[in-house]
């Protein structure tokens, strides 16, 4: 199963993404800031990236995805932002994914319930598990 990297200063909130991936069958590493995110997935090569905005510096979840496409140049990585940026900051604006300002594949404000997380990363992996039309 693919390997997911959760990067998010709060644990408690890495550990609410965390449960329902490996649920699903997800491997999942976490990284507590951007400089250790950075790093892991330069390592570790994960097949998604799921980042927050807020985290010891503001907009330090910005500068990562940036530093990911552009350093790394990893521009088919997915990576899903997953922020309370909007509830805490208010700004009067929405961020969205944009390939010069923001470039991220879905952002999702939190709290995300876990089955549209899990949804959200199986759409952007393109793992799609088919119900059948009748019980067997």
């Amino acid at each position: 199963m693919p390997t997911i990297l959760i990067v998010d200063d709060d644990p408690d909130f890495r550990e609410a993404c965390r449960l329902p991936l490996e649920a699903e069958g997800f491997t999942v590493s976490e990284a507590d800031n951007a400089d250790s995110g950075f790093e892991k997935v330069r390592a570790e090569k994960p097949d998604l990236v799921i980042l927050d905005v807020l985290m010891p510096s503001e907009y330090e979840g910005f500068e990562l995805a940036r530093r990911i496409r552009e350093e790394l140049q990893l521009k088919d990585l997915p990576v899903l932002m997953l922020s309370a940026v909007h509830e805490i900051k208010r700004p009067p604006y929405r961020f969205a994914p944009d390939e010069g300002y923001l470039p991220v594949d879905v952002f999702l404000d939190k709290p995300a319930p876990p089955e549209t997380l899990v949804r959200k990363v199986k759409e952007l992996l393109h793992i799609h598990r088919e119900e059948p039309p009748s019980p067997l």
